[in-house]
């Protein structure tokens, strides 16, 4: 029994410092449509790309920033955003 519960709380923290900070949100045109295929999402914290699909996006980063990134839509600046943990982020082109 004892072993089921340290190997239970080794897992659970591995998990969390393993954990990748994502961003996520809906994606859509400026006139309401949904964005499917045709955006290229990035930041500046690493080179990972997300493309919309459905109006939705979720782009891992890999690690959790703990800092403000830039998000870029289609590669123009889109918006500046403090991360840490999983962030919502609505885009709208």
């Amino acid at each position: 029994m004892m072993k089921s519960i340290l190997l239970g709380c080794a897992l659970a923290l591995v998990s969390t410092a393993a954990h990748s900070a994502c961003l996520y949100g809906s994606a859509v045109n400026s006139d309401g449509s949904k964005i499917d295929g045709s955006a290229k999402v990035s930041t500046s914290w690493n080179g990972k790309q997300a493309f919309p699909r459905n109006g939705k996006y979720q782009l891992c980063l890999g690690s959790n920033p703990k800092a403000s990134i830039t998000v870029y839509l289609d590669g123009r600046k889109y918006t500046q955003i403090h991360v840490n943990g999983d962030t919502r982020l609505d885009l709208r082109r």
